[in-house]
């Protein structure tokens, strides 16, 4: 298991776009344009992180792919999956796409704003798995300058390494721990 995971930063930014994405799509589709053009259209009325994930979806669907593999890169990104179902449903059931889309875009938006809400409560654990490696380095300097015979003691001595092997595991454990709380929130 990997204590620190990579992401892409440009998946977080199509996310946050997403409501955006299907309100475009939504427009465009309300003017009568097919699935397909609705795509192109789209991609020049969103963020520039957007455009060519629209247009490598108009593409597919013009090239007559079903219309999952036709919006697969969609499906990378999350909450695209509901944007994805919400048009093959439209495509196998009909309706009414327009308001579909609607939907979906608020569904999204209020999914991002969630989102926020608990980055900001998770602030203080975020905050905190960056000072708790800090803390111990800093106690003993402190040590150091105030009692360097005691700082000599910690390092030579059977209960002095004891205690900092204590420390170091306790350290170890209070980050994993903090780290699992973040990725549990999504963070």
């Amino acid at each position: 298991m990997r204590l620190f995971r990579r992401r892409d930063p440009r998946v977080g930014l199509l996310a946050r776009t997403l409501p955006e994405i299907a309100r475009a799509l939504a427009r465009c589709c309300s003017a009568g344009l097919p699935i397909a053009d609705a795509f192109d259209r789209a991609a020049d009325a969103v963020d520039e992180v957007a455009v060519d994930l629209l247009r490598a979806c108009a593409a597919g669907l013009r090239s007559g792919a079903a219309t999952r593999s036709a919006l697969a890169p969609l499906l990378t990104v999350p909450g695209g999956t509901v944007l994805v179902g919400t048009i093959e449903l439209h495509q196998e059931l009909g309706g009414d796409l327009v308001a579909s889309l609607a939907a979906v875009a608020e569904g999204l938006a209020d999914r991002e704003r969630l989102r926020l809400e608990a980055e900001v409560a998770t602030a203080q654990a975020r905050l905190a798995a960056r000072i708790v490696p800090l803390a111990p380095v800093v106690s003993l300097g402190f040590l150091g300058v105030l009692a360097p015979s005691a700082l000599a003691a910690l390092f030579t001595t059977a209960p002095g390494l004891a205690i900092l092997g204590v420390s170091a595991g306790l350290t170890c454990v209070a980050l994993f721990l903090l780290r699992r709380i973040a990725r549990a929130v999504g963070l």
